[in-house]
């Protein structure tokens, strides 16, 4: 699996060999939180699901911020839909592209 961010301008790509079943652990996890949810709950949950990117696939390559910063949201989203159930959405983009 490779992500794509933007980071201080430049686009970096990070690989991973493998995605490891914990990513799909912690995602079940926070899907298995209550729905009533306040806020910062809620600010909390995104950066839970971001760090299943960051911390468990590719093992702090990089920071919840530079992916906030260097990804759309449909982009991490679809990485993240991709390191949980290991498959990708297809659309006719390639990659994260700034500016979509």
């Amino acid at each position: 699996m490779q992500i794509e961010l933007f980071i201080d301008g430049e686009k970096k790509i990070f690989t991973t060999p493998f995605v490891p079943m914990l990513a799909k652990r912690k995602y079940l996890e926070l899907r298995a939180k209550d729905e009533s949810e306040t806020y910062s709950e809620l600010l909390a949950d995104d950066d839970a699901h971001v760090s299943i990117l960051v911390d468990v696939v590719f093992k702090n390559q990089f920071t919840i911020e530079q992916v906030y910063e260097g990804a759309s949201e449909e982009y991490v989203l679809a990485k993240l839909r991709e390191a949980v159930y290991g498959s990708r959405k297809e659309t006719n983009e390639e990659g994260n592209n700034p500016g979509e």
